[in-house]
């Protein structure tokens, strides 16, 4: 697919059991917005879309995942769109205002867990002053800057953020169910400038998140005897957006969360999955991105999720220096996104990052 919009043709094109693997899991429909641009509106269409015609006709396409209940509406003119934005933020500014944070000098600015502070290479570890959950780690970067990580320190975070989740595990042997989560700067939520990791290992049962990937990925396997995880990833890879890299699979969802979202599928949480996840983003930062969320969803540390993988999900969050939210009521509250960009070519990005090409 050369655009998203292209699906409707690249479905009919899928050869049978591909078409009958897609048709398990997503439903589409491509619709067109029409509207009437009155006449003292046209300069200002032309100014600000480059024509008046491309308002009155908008192709949107509608893509829902029927398994887990995630959608997507995309309309690529919604990039277009008018924003109130400020000036943009220089990375000088990043690390003046990093400077003046607590993560400056973490080991006299921050708490530690009861368990102390895991060290690595390139990061120490802290406890959350504000927890989401009671046990709530960070990890520290020892750069400042979020966005100026090479491979081998991303690396090193995440293999950080392993080694506390296995700290916090012997402190609490019922504590199982692990989550490593990246806010990168305050359009991704994060309250402060200084990169940094959440840590998180819950209690009782997994966060609802993946205890619905969990239903609903058994579910799938007792009516298809397959799994959804697997299937998942052919169906991107059949349409050209999806790789698999040392053993990761990699994909742009066709139901994104938001903007240019990657989904990354591992059999377990090491170096070949966060390599993979470092190249795509390099590809993010290659793209513009400034801002940026990474989930990553472990399985229960008592080995009883059968099946079920490492899940890193990774999404733009938009401009610094916009003072629009990416997050309305659609997102919030009716199970659709609303996605300006264009996966096909987000892939292009990713797949070019990653070493091969998906298509």
């Amino acid at each position: 697919m050369r655009s998203v919009l292209d699906l409707p043709q690249a479905h009919k094109r899928l050869s049978p059991a591909a078409r009958k693997r897609f048709d398990r899991i997503f439903s589409f429909s491509l619709d067109e917005g029409r509207l009437r641009v009155p006449e003292g509106m046209v300069p200002w269409a032309e100014k600000q879309f480059g024509s008046a015609a491309k308002l009155e006709r908008q192709p949107i396409l509608k893509v829902t995942d029927n398994v887990v209940f995630e959608g997507a509406l995309f309309n690529q003119l919604r990039a277009e769109r008018p924003m109130h934005n400020d000036a943009p933020v220089s990375r000088e500014e990043l690390l003046q205002r990093a400077a003046s944070e607590p993560f400056a000098d973490p080991e006299k600015n921050t708490p530690e867990d009861a368990f102390g502070r895991v060290y690595g290479k390139s990061e120490v570890t802290a406890s959350n002053v504000a927890k989401y959950d009671a046990l709530h780690g960070l990890v520290i970067f020892a750069k400042a800057d979020p966005l100026a990580f090479t491979e081998e320190e991303l690396i090193d975070h995440y293999e950080t953020a392993l080694s506390w989740i296995a700290a916090a595990h012997n402190e609490r042997a019922d504590a199982l169910y692990p989550v490593v989560g990246w806010n990168c700067l305050w359009k991704a939520g994060a309250s402060l400038v200084h990169g940094h990791l959440q840590t998180l290992l819950g209690t009782g049962s997994h966060y609802a998140t993946a205890e619905h990937y969990r239903a609903a990925g058994e579910a799938y396997r007792r009516k298809y005897e397959s799994s959804y995880w697997d299937d998942l990833f052919k169906v991107h890879e059949s349409l050209g957006l999806g790789v698999e890299r040392q053993g990761v699979r990699v994909f742009a969802s066709l139901t994104p969360k938001k903007e240019k979202e990657v989904v990354l599928l591992g059999k377990q949480a090491d170096r070949r999955l966060f390599s993979s996840l470092y190249r795509v983003l390099d590809a993010y930062r290659g793209l513009g991105v400034e801002s940026f969320n990474v989930a990553m969803l472990l399985p229960p540390l008592d080995g009883s999720w059968k099946g079920f993988p490492v899940i890193v999900r990774v999404v733009d969050r938009g401009a610094l220096s916009s003072q629009t939210t990416d997050v309305a009521f659609v997102e919030l509250y009716l199970g659709q996104s609303v996605v300006s960009s264009d996966q096909a070519k987000v892939w292009d990005a990713v797949s070019e990052s990653l070493g091969r090409k998906g298509r």
